[in-house]
Order: C-alpha cells, then sequence, then structure tokens
C-alpha cells in the first residue's frame, strides 16, 4: 500500500513539496462530500504540526469549520496554534490578511 502524502516524513522538503501537498490536501477538503471516506479514514496522530495547520487553514479559509464537528477524527485540528516558524507555499503570497498569515503560512 502506498503511504498518503499527508503522512510521509516531511524531512528535508522545500516550498514545491509543501505546495504540492497543500494542493492534495485543499482538493479533498473543497470537494469534502466527494472524498468523504478519505477523511473519515485520516489519522490525525500521524500527521505532522505542518500538516495539521495546513489542513486547518484550508477548511477555515472557505468556512467549512462545520468539518471539525463532522468529522470526529479530525476535531483536534481545529483547535491547532500557529506554527512557531513560516511554512513558505509560495514566493508570491497573497496580499490580504488571512487565516494563512494567522497560521504562520506564506501563501
Amino acid at each position: 500500500m502506498v503511504e498518503k502524502l499527508y503522512y510521509e516524513d516531511q524531512n528535508n522538503w522545500d516550498k514545491d513539496d509543501y505546495f504540492y501537498l497543500h494542493r492534495v490536501l485543499h482538493r479533498i477538503f473543497y470537494y469534502n462530500k466527494k472524498y468523504s471516506d478519505e477523511i473519515k479514514s485520516m489519522d490525525v496522530s500521524r500527521m505532522s504540526d505542518r500538516t495539521r495547520v495546513l489542513i486547518n487553514c484550508i477548511v477555515r479559509y472557505y468556512g467549512f469549520d462545520y468539518l471539525f464537528d463532522e468529522y470526529i477524527n479530525i476535531k483536534d485540528i481545529g483547535e491547532v496554534r500557529p506554527l512557531a516558524e513560516s511554512l513558505v507555499l509560495d514566493d508570491d503570497p497573497l496580499p490580504e490578511d488571512n487565516v494563512y498569515r494567522q497560521m504562520n503560512i506564506v501563501y
């Protein structure tokens, strides 16, 4: 069985790797009805802090906070704290103040 990207060891990842992870997670959570089974099977304890914060940002950015109640296995992601060190996804970040900046992600 192939390991899901969101469980991978992120040592030596660069911004492009994190950007790709963000895109994968974005697809899953933006189209949450289509990917409901995958979301239900996610094991948050196997994810890095960065992955959990990325999921939090995606869900909150779109106002999908109800997903934290709908999928009990990801409920704790709704309570994550901002990253201690900035995570850069893009050299040309979004100009507005948003949930990504609040969580110390440059996107």
